[in-house]
């Protein structure tokens, strides 16, 4: 099978062995080091769902609170606005729904492993509270103006707003 490597000197062979042998070993190396590299890109890639959850609340509450802030900022007024925003649960999905023999069961679309239940829509966490800490705070009318201006946009009750002046 390899004839070539009984030709030549006994020198030549052994230089002949060992840069194979090296070349395999190379080889060799650069299949484990690029083999575990693509098993560790997707194990980083990929995401539990509870840090994804976790991920999209926190996003969607930063969302919420420079909105507050741009609002309140816009009053006369109010200076320098800090808000912070409690969400009350998390996002939740709604699927079809049917009522078969009085149980509820979700409505699937396909068969066998493509069998998925029929997505309707996807309703945001309600906002528990809003506090603010803005200069201008303690004035009672800005207070009242800046609690009715959230009650009204966001629709919750004003004894879950809480506005302060800041120092």
């Amino acid at each position: 099978m390899f004839d070539f490597l009984k030709k030549g000197s006994i020198k030549e062979n052994g230089k002949l062995r060992l840069a194979l042998l090296l070349g395999c070993g190379v080889l060799g190396i650069l299949l484990i080091l690029f083999g575990s590299g693509e098993k560790k890109a997707e194990k980083e890639v990929e995401e539990t769902p509870y840090s994804t959850a976790t991920d999209e609340l926190v996003i969607y509450q930063d969302y919420l609170e420079t909105r507050i802030k741009h609002l309140c900022e816009s009053v006369s007024g109010v200076g320098s606005v800090t808000v912070v925003v409690t969400l009350s649960g998390s996002f939740e999905s709604v699927y079809a729904t049917e009522w078969p023999d009085g149980n509820e069961e979700y409505v699937i679309l396909g068969s066998g492993s493509s069998a998925s239940p029929i997505y309707l829509s996807r309703s945001a966490p309600e906002i528990a509270g809003i506090g603010i800490v803005c200069s201008g705070g303690s004035n009672d009318h800005i207070r009242r103006e800046l609690i009715s201006l959230l009650s009204a946009t966001f629709h919750i009750s004003s004894n879950r707003i809480y506005i302060t002046e800041g120092s």
